[in-house]
């Protein structure tokens, strides 16, 4: 994610004042070019969810699913990320939490509403499958209330080949071949970690920093493999 985040500010440093404006009014290319001097991340970070949407599946997503409209966490690998960034910049995707996902798939619904035609909308989300269930809820909710059967919102959800399994009644499903179901090894592509965050533990953290205190309890373990 910080690795995406500073790539992310050097793309708008590249921006004009007005363009940087549209994003975040109190924004500049000299507050943004401020910021990077000061942002810092930690280099040897890797999710093992989120590493499912590399380079293999965004091959695949541009060969069967070109004409859909990209989103991504900010989580997700450079090359999902860059993905949407790029689709991003030509008005056909988003960059941002799921909030930012759910009201973009929104406004596309709404421009659809607006059109006598029938339509469905086809959404690529890069991103991990916890957060799937709540987009589908909200758009559903807004389909049936527009009280239009003619238009739909096609969701699609690419991952890694290890993350499915095929089963001789269902077919595909989640999990990988071994049976292990929702697992580190891919599974049902839920990032069991992302869970393990609550905002009583960063109120914790932000706490020890005003305090001053020795925060090396708090460092993440570090590894010399390279995925």
């Amino acid at each position: 994610m910080g690795e995406n985040l500073a790539e992310m500010f050097r793309m708008y440093s590249e921006m004009s004042d007005a363009e940087i404006a549209e994003i975040h009014p109190q924004h500049n290319k000299e507050t943004i070019q401020d910021l990077r001097t000061r942002f810092h991340y930690f280099r040897q970070g890797n999710c093992i969810v989120h590493h499912m949407f590399g380079s293999k599946v965004v091959e695949q997503v541009r060969k069967d699913h070109a004409d859909a409209y990209y989103s991504a966490h900010l989580e997700v690998p450079g090359e999902m990320f860059a993905l949407a960034m790029e689709a991003q910049k030509l008005g056909r995707g988003v960059i941002g939490s799921t909030s930012n996902i759910l009201n973009f798939i929104l406004g596309k619904v709404e421009e659809s509403l607006e059109s006598n035609e029938a339509q469905v909308i086809p959404v690529v989300l890069g991103t991990e499958a916890g957060m799937v269930t709540a987009i589908v809820r909200k758009v559903q909710e807004k389909l049936q209330a527009s009280g239009r059967e003619d238009i739909g919102v096609a969701v699609i959800f690419p991952v890694a080949a290890e993350a499915i399994a095929q089963d001789d009644d269902l077919g595909i499903i989640p999990g990988v071949q071994g049976g292990e179901g929702c697992s580190t090894a891919g599974g049902c592509a839920t990032c069991p970690f992302m869970k393990m965050n609550s905002l009583e533990a960063l109120f914790s953290v932000c706490e020890e920093i005003a305090k001053g205190s020795d925060l090396q309890s708090f460092e993440p373990e570090k590894y010399s493999r390279l995925i």
